[in-house]
């Protein structure tokens, strides 16, 4: 298992975060090397987007499926929060993303779990995934809320 945890703390309110975090389009814009595709339409319930990591012509593809989607706000008061599964030729997983409440702000819960689809030798690639994906994913999740607070500062 190589499942890790990011947790951010914003000033964005949890609408704001929301619309950053699912904002898988600008997802390409902060993971270095990397190119989204979307399913046509609004992310929701099914819906699907593939990433291609690699330099030109040269991609290894990724392909996820939305499995949870509830958006803000909740009325119930539970947390807004989403559920992508990796489902492509080159790696499995899953992200699960949590976003609630937090004083005056919001508090981002990024959990994530990343292998490569073929896995020989699971207890040493699993830390090396789990390195690699806290890294990659906490400066995606960072680059992403840095940007929506930096235009909630312009408004």
């Amino acid at each position: 298992m190589s499942a890790f945890r990011i947790v951010r703390r914003t000033g964005l309110d949890v609408e704001e975060a929301w619309a950053a975090l699912t904002d898988f389009e600008a997802h390409g814009d902060v993971v270095p090397l990397t190119r989204l595709e979307l399913d046509p339409g609004p992310p929701r319930l099914g819906w699907g987007l593939h990433a291609g990591t690699g330099v030109g012509p040269i991609r290894l593809w990724d392909h996820m499926i939305v499995t949870i989607w509830s958006p803000p706000p909740r009325i119930d008061a539970t947390p807004a929060e989403f559920r992508v599964v990796k489902i492509g030729r080159w790696l499995r997983g899953w992200a699960h993303v949590v976003i609630e409440p937090d004083g005056s702000g919001s508090c981002v819960q990024w959990t994530e779990e990343v292998l490569p689809r073929f896995d020989p030798v699971p207890r040493l690639s699993a830390p090396l995934s789990r390195r690699a994906g806290e890294r990659i994913f906490s400066r995606t999740v960072e680059g992403l809320l840095i940007r929506a607070e930096a235009a909630d500062t312009l408004r």
